[in-house]
């Protein structure tokens, strides 16, 4: 359905591999770190820089950097609908990464990630959790505005410009005895375009959110996990389905896309009192 293309080149200083919807590209360097690339109208509008957007914690380590390894693309159809799958597997120390990500006819500005690891060493590997979709995008003199609903008892707006220095970890749940939960999905943007992540997973999940801007030239944001489990030789440990998103305007467009993607797995979503 020509939806996802995988384009393979020889130059090792640039991206390596492509995984292309129609409106969103998500490039790979050789050290399987990605940036996030918007197509809209045809422009191709780099968000940011290549960053290590998915990894997992062994005792303690961030385990960052694989090397590439095989690559294949599938047609699949599921609850989401009708879309093409591109699997890239990778490689580092005793670790095997695998990522699925599937561009579905319905969805054009997302990517849906599965992302799995296995233990190819003899020893037990201690995980500490995993990332997806730790991203960056690039500010601009107009600055970042943001989306982001972790609920804290001093309340903070789920709609807020960026500044330098902020973080926010957006935890989704409790942060006090009487305050948690939070739509999954965070999301920045700028007047040309906006990056957001989340997971369509149908029951609430303990991850994190995290949004910052370490300083005044660029903002990230990602999506965390913190499980300690033990890893036997050959076993595979398989990330919740999270996605990546861009899009023009504001917020309301992801939100839009996530509800509609809820929706149609199965979730119902009671009508608003009048109040």
């Amino acid at each position: 359905i020509g939806l996802l293309a995988l384009a393979v080149t020889a130059n090792c200083g640039a991206a390596e591999m492509a995984v292309t919807g129609k409106h969103i590209r998500v490039e790979f360097d050789p050290q399987m770190h990605s940036r996030v690339v918007a197509t809209f109208t045809g422009q191709a509008i780099p968000l940011g820089p290549f960053a290590a957007s998915e990894s997992i914690q062994i005792a303690g380590k961030n385990v960052t950097d694989f090397a590439p390894g095989s690559t294949k693309q599938e047609t699949v159809r599921d609850a989401l609908g009708a879309g093409v799958r591109f699997v890239l597997s990778g490689s580092a120390s005793g670790l095997r990464k695998t990522i699925r990500a599937t561009a579905y006819e319905d969805f054009p500005d997302m990517l849906v990630y599965e992302v799995e690891y296995t233990n190819t060493a003899k020893q037990d590997l201690h995980v500490d959790g995993w990332t997806n979709h730790h991203l960056q995008i690039t500010s601009t003199p107009a600055g970042f505005w943001s989306y982001q609903s972790g609920s804290y008892e001093r309340r903070p707006d789920w709609i807020l410009p960026l500044k330098a220095g902020f973080h926010q970890e957006n935890f989704l749940g409790m942060n006090d005895t009487d305050y948690g939960g939070g739509t999954p999905v965070s999301d920045v943007w700028r007047p040309d375009v906006g990056l957001a992540v989340g997971h369509l997973e149908l029951v609430p999940k303990l991850v994190s959110l995290p949004v910052e801007m370490p300083d005044a030239t660029q903002a990230s944001v990602a999506v965390t996990y913190k499980s300690e489990q033990v890893l036997k030789p050959g076993a595979s440990l398989r990330t919740f389905r999270t996605f990546v998103a861009v899009h023009q305007g504001d917020h309301f467009h992801t939100l839009t896309a996530y509800r509609r993607a809820m929706v149609i797995q199965g979730i119902t979503l009671q009508p608003a009192p009048e109040s």
